[in-house]
């Protein structure tokens, strides 16, 4: 945890928008026909319909979130950028600062060749697999002009013990990382860990 400060880890928060004022609608409309189906006041066909909108505004609200963690976490590599070409890390150092960990680590890094190492260990620790959020290059990293081709994503939390005995595993390894706790307050879905060394922004050609 950077700067000795405390944070507590919240359920992801979504700002009051269209799409939730939505969802809660067809939540409540969902259970009032259901109760008039069950009063034989409305057809099963009625109660479908009912279903198939209340999916779709939850898909809504999902395709949101989505959308806004992705948000988050290109602002997190754009900070994770700039604050690696202002203040470069030696071979090895590793530094907390508000909302940002790294560690510069000493081992060579292939995303190809360790990420698997990575893998193993948590599914060793934890019985699940590694939560990857981006592997290498994507789209997005396209769109925003930065260079993911030799690192991955894993959406942990930093805070949360599985984030914790990654960070604590990366650095043992001699493995280069970057935690992230998000950029936009109130929310914990742009929390990440970046492995490997920090995307830098592509170079424009002329």
């Amino acid at each position: 945890m950077p700067s000795g400060t405390s944070r507590s880890i919240e359920p992801p928060f979504l700002p009051s928008s269209p799409c939730t004022s939505e969802l809660e609608r067809q939540t409540e409309l969902a259970a009032a026909r259901q109760d008039l189906y069950e009063r034989g006041a409305l057809s099963e066909s009625e109660v479908r319909a009912g279903k198939r909108a209340l999916a779709a505004a939850q898909k809504d609200v999902e395709d949101t979130r989505r959308d806004m963690a992705a948000a988050d976490r290109m602002m997190g590599e754009a900070r994770m950028a700039d604050v690696a070409r202002a203040r470069p890390l030696a071979r090895g150092q590793y530094e907390e600062m508000a909302g940002l960990v790294r560690f510069a680590g000493v081992a060579e890094w292939s995303l190809a060749v360790d990420t698997p190492k990575l893998q193993r260990f948590f599914q060793n620790a934890f019985g699940r697999a590694l939560p990857i959020s981006a592997f290498g290059q994507t789209a997005l990293h396209d769109r925003m002009g930065f260079d993911h081709r030799n690192a991955v994503d894993v959406a942990l939390h930093p805070d949360s013990p599985e984030g914790r005995a990654l960070m604590t595993f990366l650095r043992t390894s001699g493995i280069p990382f970057i935690a992230a706790w998000g950029t936009v307050p109130g929310q914990t879905s742009g929390a990440h860990i970046h492995v490997g060394q920090p995307s830098p922004r592509f170079v424009a050609r002329r």
